[in-house]
């Protein structure tokens, strides 16, 4: 890459070579000459290769014109070059407007415009119907070496940084533009609201599904209609009609006009989009349809080009619209976010850079494999399709790879044998079913959309589906030949994120007596990644993009060794808590796998800590691990390099499970049901027992989760009223119990009879509404026990002989054993813990761990031999200095630093170093030599 010093002296040759030019010579030059003598020269000299297709793209020409280079980093655009001759009027209007609507449409940021003798930088985002008040920007001849600082702006090494973005963020002068596909999105949510509206003002008798029907076909044409208008395969149909029809003050007939254009366009196209719909039959006012129509052309003083309009955006602005219903009520109609349908249904879209990686990590890595043979070509699935962006995805990544096999691939104007190959593609190699009626007839569209480049007939696209993938019955049904033959190639998607909770119980019936990796706790997604398995062909390769949870989750158990045994592994991409899909939790991971066995595999396991880069690929590529088969093996994976999976295989021969070595289960704190009325303060509690003595028994100092920290209680003087249940029948005899109670305990009676309707109406109660619910270990309580919370970023083990009771988010192991304690509180066990625990947020960013039962029984306790004399001798040193960190921590505990900061810090040393022996003796226990200590305290 070269250096500012070098590009400065490279320019400047540049520009003395151009100087030094006779004046009729430099005005003689045309725009080819220009552009690659003295422009992407001097981008050459700002670092970029300008040879490189993959850095510097020509781009493909457009209805009105193109827009000449793309420059790229990571295979992403950054910024739109337009170039021109020398002398060019870039004063011209035409030519900044159609850098900037060319950019917005493709959803860039940044247009430049330039003749070399100029050099104009345009924000497309900015919010302007003046287009050069977008420029943020400009250079004559003579400024770019005077102003050399920020022409190096446009440098590859400024670009990878974002420097553009940066300096426009210190100017936030102006607003920026809603992107395109949020433009578009609103626009499809207005019309659509209004449409309903009218149409159903002015049509009597359809119901709301035929009405909104109606309104997604209408809406489906016209973008149809504009996608060919912009890349010339139709003349101006839309616009001209409005304006024939007004110039002949006939504008009422404009629906039964369009409804005749659409007759014509379904003998044309002969595809399902235009075959006659009974949404022809609806009246309309010709105002709304205008609106439209005009919209689909002009927006902010932009204009839509939809030929170059990418599928990811025209798929998020439908994406959306599926996501939303028309709500009807009792004054007005509009368009609201269905929560319960993206919750049932799932509907998230999935971003462009997940989407592109799948695929290629699937269907490219097929086409690699096996090249392209069209009496057997790859058969691809999505399971769960929406609008299609997987499909479209897979199909130009299919397109791309059968023109460079027949020697087609060239940029410039469609010909026949590119809509020949494109068609063969559509039908032959794309499948998808959805569930949502409306979301295949977009995915439809989408995809004929992408075989659009002449007035000729398109396919019906019947590999397109609407129905369930889960059922049984949907692929011998609708793909029944590709049963046959053994099933499809490569299957791929975004399956529907819905909980268990929302299943019903007829689904779980369904599924128990249908799936083998059924759980009745297992989310939807479990089930898609089963079926598509058992719809792949031997060797077919799946990807997906699902929840993690199912990797350490105790209903992923039988997912886990499904996989295990029925494919290879060859990817897990974990982006933890990162916020993949706007506004959603997911936890997402992308997962690829190939139907075979082999030997002994090996795989890549890549956990992403941030979306900013520039390319997943090459973020894969630096933080990802190769890891060994034996990480996916056994109960729990465990997804961590080969050199850490050595001391797990270490510490899991020299220790049994804490279960095991317990000999008795992990218990869990109270639920009361009402914590305002059972959990009361210091205060409350001094009142009651200063007249009422007898209640005593009942009140039980009491912590929760965030009370328990590493060897200690960080109490807060919170107390339970704990009355178990039958306490009340075992005492009161034949007597009422409500008198009896009030009788005896009248203080505490008075108290909690002021949540009587509360406390009757929860679940949790015993035999009368003051009883708390039935626990068989009570008792335990009272004993001593080592305790933990049910959510901590680190060990927070500590050791209870006061009696404490505690809520729900607190754990118990009933043990006085002080070495186990000192185990659980190990760097060694936590590093593993955090291996096979459930995570909230990225585990080696103090993410939050979830300490289940589940996984903490399983973890690994070194049974001491007494019969040795070294283990027994550390085995005591550890007890020992338990004993001592116990007593440093209560007596830190006493200690305010504003009081003694000294003493306080003099405290905290001492707990550290006794903490840091303990470490030393357990390392040793479990057999680890000198660099294993370092990688796990790496860790």
């Amino acid at each position: 890459m070269m250096n500012q010093e070098l590009a400065y002296t490279e320019i400047e040759k540049l520009i003395t070579n151009f100087k030094n030019m006779p004046t009729a010579q430099r005005k003689g030059l045309n725009e080819m000459q220009t552009r690659l003598g003295y422009i992407l020269p001097m981008f050459k000299a700002l670092g970029w290769d300008t040879s490189n297709i993959n850095e510097v793209s020509p781009e493909e020409k457009v209805s009105r014109g193109w827009v000449d280079f793309s420059f790229r980093v990571g295979n992403v655009p950054r910024f739109f070059l337009e170039t021109k001759r020398a002398n060019e009027d870039l004063n011209d209007p035409r030519w900044v407007q159609q850098a900037i609507d060319y950019a917005w449409t493709k959803s860039v940021t940044w247009a430049l415009l330039s003749d070399f003798e100029g050099l104009r930088v345009f924000n497309a985002e900015w919010k302007e119907s003046d287009p050069f008040r977008a420029q943020f920007f400009e250079f004559g001849l003579d400024d770019y070496l005077k102003d050399f600082e920020r022409l190096w702006w446009l440098s590859k090494q400024e670009t990878i940084s974002r420097r553009l973005d940066i300096e426009a963020e210190k100017v936030g002068r102006k607003i920026k533009r809603l992107p395109v596909s949020q433009n578009l999105f609103d626009d499809l949510k207005r019309w659509r609201e209004n449409l309903f509206k009218n149409y159903k003002a002015f049509n009597l008798g359809y119901s709301a599904a035929q009405i909104d029907e109606s309104v997604l076909r209408l809406l489906n044409r016209l973008i149809f209609i504009r996608t060919a208008e912009d890349r010339e395969v139709e003349e101006n149909r839309l616009q001209s009609l409005v304006r024939v029809l007004k110039d002949k003050k006939q504008i009422q007939t404009l629906d039964r006009e369009l409804a005749s254009l659409f007759r014509e366009l379904d003998g044309v196209y002969n595809s399902e989009l235009f075959a006659r719909h009974f949404s022809e039959e609806l009246q309309i006012p010709p105002t709304e349809l205008q609106e439209i129509i005009n919209g689909l052309y002009e927006k902010n003083y932009t204009r839509y080009n939809f030929n170059a309009l990418e599928a990811d955006v025209l798929g998020t602005a439908y994406e959306q619209y599926l996501g939303h219903i028309v709500a009807e009520g009792e004054t007005e109609t509009h368009v609201e976010e269905k929560r319960t349908k993206r919750k049932s249904q799932g509907i998230y879209y999935t971003p462009t850079f997940v989407t592109k990686y799948i695929v290629q990590q699937t269907v490219g890595k097929y086409l690699d494999d096996n090249g392209y043979n069209p009496s057997k070509p790859p058969r691809v699935l999505d399971m769960a399709c929406g609008s299609g962006s997987f499909l479209i995805e897979a199909f130009d990544v299919i397109d791309d790879f059968v023109a460079k096999q027949r020697g087609q691939a060239q940029k410039g104007e469609v010909d026949f044998y590119d809509r020949a190959r494109q068609l063969e593609v559509l039908q032959n190699c794309i499948f998808g079913v959805d569930k949502d009626k409306q979301a295949v007839e977009v995915a439809r569209l989408n995809l004929l959309l992408r075989g659009l480049h002449s007035r000729e007939k398109l396919p019906m696209l019947e590999s397109i589906v609407n129905a369930d993938s889960l059922q049984n019955e949907t692929y011998p049904f609708h793909f029944s030949k590709i049963m046959q033959d053994g099933g499809f190639d490569v299957i791929i998607g975004n399956p529907p994120y819905v909980r268990q909770e929302t299943l019903g119980e007829e689904f779980k019936t369904y599924a128990k007596e249908n799936f083998e990796t059924f759980a009745g706790t297992a989310d939807l997604y479990v089930y898609f990644i089963e079926q598509a398995h058992k719809l792949l062909k031997p060797n077919g390769l799946f990807g997906m993009i699902v929840s993690n949870k199912w990797m350490k989750s105790s209903y992923g158990k039988a997912l886990r060794e499904f996989l295990a045994r029925e494919s290879t592994l060859l990817e897990i991409i974990d982006f933890g808590e990162l916020p993949v899909f706007e506004n959603a939790a997911t936890f997402p991971v992308i997962i690829i796998t190939r139907k075979a066995k082999v030997e002994s595999q090996k795989f890549l396991f890549a956990p992403i800590k941030r979306l900013d880069f520039d390319s997943l690929p090459d973020e894969v590529q630096s933080v990802g691990v190769q890891l060994s088969g034996n990480s996916v093996q056994g109960e729990n994976w465990n997804l961590s390099s080969n050199d850490f999976q050595d001391i797990v295989s270490k510490i899991q021969k020299a220790s049994i499970p804490l279960t095991e070595y317990a000999g008795t289960d992990i218990l869990r704190g109270l639920v009361t049901g009402l914590n305002e009325a059972f959990i009361i303060s210091a205060d409350t509690r001094k009142r009651i027992l200063e007249t009422e003595p007898q209640s005593q028994e009942f009140i039980k100092p009491f912590i929760v989760g965030d009370d328990v920290r590493k060897y200690l209680i960080n109490y807060k003087g919170k107390y339970l009223i704990r009355i178990p249940k039958g306490w009340t029948n075992a005492n009161k005899g034949k007597a009422n119990g409500e008198q009896w109670f009030k009788k005896n305990h009248p203080v505490l009676a008075k108290y909690l009879f002021q949540f009587e309707d509360k406390a009757n109406q929860r679940l949790d109660k015993g035999d009368y509404w003051w009883e708390l619910r039935a626990c068989d270990y009570y008792d335990e309580f009272e004993k001593p026990k080592i305790i933990y919370p049910d959510i901590a970023k680190e060990s927070r083990v500590t050791f209870d002989n006061s009696g404490f009771y505690f809520s729900n988010t607190v754990y118990f192991v009933p043990s006085n054993d002080l070495y186990l304690l000192a185990v659980l509180n190990s760097k060694l066990i936590f590093s593993y813990f955090k291996k096979i625990a459930s995570v909230l947020g990225d585990p080696d960013k103090g993410g939050r761990l979830r300490w289940f039962k589940q996984d903490v029984n399983k973890l690994p306790i070194h049974r001491i031999d007494f019969d040795n004399p070294v283990e027994k001798s550390i085995h005591g040193e550890i007890v020992a200095l338990v004993e001592k960190i116990l007593s440093l921590q209560k007596e830190r505990q006493a200690v305010r630093p504003e009081d003694n900061l000294d003493h306080a810090r003099n405290l905290d040393r001492q707990i550290k170093d006794v903490d840091s022996e303990i470490d030393k003796r357990v390392f040793k226990l479990y057999g680890l030599n000198d660099e294993e200590v370092k990688t796990v305290e790496a860790k």
